[in-house]
């Protein structure tokens, strides 16, 4: 079942987002009049969540020899009124994409003798 949770955004707004039931979380979130789920962080805070998973999965990608020109993660995220940002999954494996890069180094007009 899908529901709407109020997140709480740093600047004082609200961020409605669509969730599906609310599986997750060791206490009950509470409901607002109108039926809503309030979320038990702000957006900005389930955000650095995510911020935090691409961090320490780029940081060892940079790190290879010779070093990439690009790095790219992508991952599904779902967000959740207890848990905040989640990895989203499919059954009981997360998927990561991951896009390294590298640029051909262009030929000099030199000619060596």
């Amino acid at each position: 079942m899908r529901e709407v949770a109020r997140f709480p955004l740093a600047d004082g707004g609200i961020a409605s987002v669509e969730v599906e039931d609310q599986e997750y979380g060791a206490r009950s979130v509470s409901r607002s009049y109108g039926g809503y789920i309030e979320a038990a962080s702000t957006l900005d805070q389930a955000m650095d969540q995510i911020r935090g998973v691409a961090s320490a999965m780029v940081r060892p990608l940079r790190e290879i020899h010779p070093r990439p020109d690009g790095v790219e993660v992508a991952f599904g995220v779902r967000l959740n009124a207890e848990a905040g940002a989640l990895i989203a999954s499919n059954v009981a494996e997360s998927h990561f994409q991951v896009t390294l890069t590298w640029t051909a180094t262009p030929p000099t007009d030199e000619v060596s003798v």
